[in-house]
């Protein structure tokens, strides 16, 4: 099934690390299980079950291969570039010759890997239904800081207020509602105090799920399209109104009342970015691009201003596959980091200080 577009990294790299590629495949943990675990003993004395093990482990890696490989082909935004045909024939070569079933499943993020596709992964069966709040699936109910990136707030120099946005990984309507309701009254409260200068902090903001994030800060940005999603000749805006981050026509996260309005007009805004700063951390970046008394500072971000779709495979697992290129307010595509507007690189001895913080409160300080 198709998922809307959305900024997902999760902070996971190719190649593959080893939690994902334990678990990238439940078929593969049903054929590896009796073998590894309830019967190691037979498995290493009799060749035959554990050849036959192993085929119908290659057999299902060759049936989720194909399911891949369908969806790229058909959805991946890059997809007129890649020579299909000798790429599909080199991962079956590869399949073919693993040693293991646990190499075998590798084939996937080897693939993404020989397109120089830094943003699309899978998404193990137990990491998805953890991401989409599945009971269904899960024996386990995650602790909200399993979702959710620590949210921290604070009031400076009597005049500014400073505020984290968090990494968000789950698509969980009420989870989301909480987080967009979390920063939306953080914001009323210090807009209550008069104030109107701000400090948006983005360098722990790894990714995830962009819409919370979007409808979260909203009224720092006001009501109207934030950017665009674009693919070809096709422009999908994305925009928030009301408390809402919405995509074209579409709702994907609302605050649970009527969307807080600034009583304190056009404030003077500074976003904080790092090298950690990713996807839908880029994503909320690229939004306040274009908006007037709005600066970034720090480092160039990660450089994954793509968003990305999830399509559910057959064995629960998850296909995340970038589908689209961003733009800002004023339909400018980006590629790659995003770059501040006043780079700041603190040198090893200066680690402990936050300089680029500091900088950012000088510079507001300053304005009237």
């Amino acid at each position: 099934m198709d998922s809307y577009p959305c900024c997902i990294s999760l902070g996971f790299k190719k190649p593959l690390p080893m939690p994902i590629r334990q678990l990238s495949f439940t078929v593969l943990l049903f054929c590896l299980a009796p073998v590894a675990l309830a019967q190691k003993t037979l498995a290493t004395n009799n060749t035959a079950i554990e050849m036959r093990t192993k085929e119908a482990c290659i057999v299902n890696a060759g049936k989720l291969l194909n399911e891949v490989f369908t969806l790229m082909q058909k959805n991946y935004y890059r997809k007129e570039v890649v020579a299909w045909d000798s790429l599909e024939n080199a991962a079956r070569l590869r399949l073919q010759n693993s040693s293991t079933c646990e190499a075998a499943y590798e084939t996937i993020g080897w693939c993404f890997d020989v397109m120089k596709e830094k943003h699309s992964f899978i998404m193990p069966a137990v990491k998805a239904a953890e991401y989409n709040n599945d009971t269904s699936f899960m024996h386990f109910t995650p602790q909200l800081k399993n979702w959710v990136g620590e949210i921290k707030t604070a009031l400076l120099e009597d005049e500014i207020a400073y505020l984290s946005v968090p990494w968000v990984t789950t698509t969980d309507e009420i989870i989301c509602t909480l987080i967009a309701d979390s920063l939306q009254q953080l914001i009323a409260q210090y807009d209550a105090l008069g104030i109107n200068k701000w400090i948006i902090d983005l360098r722990k903001n790894t990714g995830g799920n962009c819409w919370p994030m979007l409808a979260g800060v909203g009224p720092l940005m006001g009501n109207g399209t934030c950017g665009f999603f674009v693919r070809k000749e096709d422009k999908v805006p994305f925009s928030y109104e009301n408390g809402a981050a919405m995509q074209g026509k579409y709702i994907r996260c609302k605050t649970s009342k009527t969307g807080y309005q600034l009583q304190q007009h056009n404030p003077t805004i500074i976003l904080l970015t790092g090298p950690k700063t990713s996807s839908s951390g880029e994503i909320v970046t690229l939004a306040f691009k274009g908006l007037p008394n709005t600066f970034v500072y720090g480092e160039p971000t990660a450089g994954l201003t793509t968003a990305n779709a999830t399509y559910t495979l057959s064995n629960n697992a998850q296909l995340v596959l970038t589908v689209c290129q961003e733009a800002d307010r004023n339909g400018k595509i980006y590629e790659g980091r995003l770059h501040p507007d006043e780079l700041i690189v603190p040198s090893p001895s200066q680690l402990k200080e936050d300089i680029v913080k500091a900088a950012a409160i000088m510079f507001l300080q300053s304005r009237q």
